[in-house]
């Protein structure tokens, strides 16, 4: 296995660990602290960096909670100050959380972002637009094989969130070509000749991770090589109920050699929220 996938797997599996302790015990948690626990958490991680590369939010790191109508997880960027956690939002019985983490390992500089969405409680609509918008997400990282171009990807995303009455919640326009109008996440560099990203002082890697990726939207022909790491990402609503909170969820695919692994890493992050349901088939 490639050395820089192995990396990014076990970058990946270390922020999932650290999502799965921080969200034990969260009842009416506010999102300053639970985003506090995040990053005491990942400074204590011996193989990524203190902060992740996203920044801002402060830290790399993002914790919304919102109920009813759910205004605070339709937010435009994560950047945008109006999101930054704060203690009035906490996460009560019917709540929805957006957790969001951009870790960076230490040692090969790769990252390994994770995003999810977390509910228990008893709205069972809001159950099953929590798993019909993972599924189709993922659903994305099923169709990517070696050979195909990011554009091609994206007209398989847009078909399958028609099918399913889903929309992705923000357009955000990566290029300068009016007729892109879906973004879907991006490459993890450091696997091609181009796109190496070294030293260890974390500003410059931030910044080099921000300009060599390759932007996952809709007017990318990037083809996918046999070896390569990406994100696949949507905020999605239900186009049938506007009362749906939106959901985010983020997963990587990577090829090594051609050969094909999807990274979920949430099992364990809902069976500590105490989401049982969504790790039923």
């Amino acid at each position: 296995m490639s050395d820089l996938i192995d990396s990014i797997i076990k970058t990946r599996e270390a922020a999932a660990k650290i999502a799965e302790e921080v969200l034990l015990n969260i009842e009416n948690i506010s999102e300053v602290e639970l985003h506090k626990r995040i990053l005491e958490k990942m400074f204590a991680c011996e193989i990524i960096f203190p902060e992740g590369w996203y920044q801002p939010p402060l830290g790399g790191t993002s914790v919304l909670f919102d109920k009813t109508p759910f205004d605070r997880l339709r937010y435009d960027s994560l950047r945008n100050p109006k999101y930054a956690p704060t203690e009035d939002h906490k996460f009560g019985k019917e709540a929805v959380g957006s957790i969001y983490l951009s870790p960076v390992n230490k040692t090969t500089n790769a990252l390994a972002d994770i995003g999810f969405t977390i509910y228990r409680g008893e709205n069972e609509e809001i159950k099953k637009h929590l798993k019909k918008s993972y599924k189709a997400v993922l659903e994305i990282t099923e169709h990517a094989e070696v050979g195909m171009k990011f554009s091609e990807l994206c007209k398989f995303a847009s078909n399958l969130f028609i099918s399913n009455n889903l929309k992705p919640s923000k357009q955000i326009t990566i290029s300068s070509d009016e007729n892109q109008s879906l973004n879907l996440g991006h490459s993890i560099p450091g696997l091609l000749e181009n796109d190496k990203i070294l030293g260890n002082d974390f500003q410059k890697i931030k910044e080099e991770i921000r300009t060599k990726r390759v932007h996952f939207i809709n007017t990318e022909n990037f083809e996918i090589p046999e070896t390569c790491a990406f994100t696949v990402e949507s905020r999605l609503m239900d186009l049938n109920n506007s009362s749906m909170p939106n959901t985010s969820w983020h997963f990587i695919v990577c090829f090594d050699n051609g050969k094909k692994t999807i990274l979920e890493n949430t099992r364990k992050i809902f069976k500590a929220v105490g989401m049982d349901y969504m790790n039923k088939k």
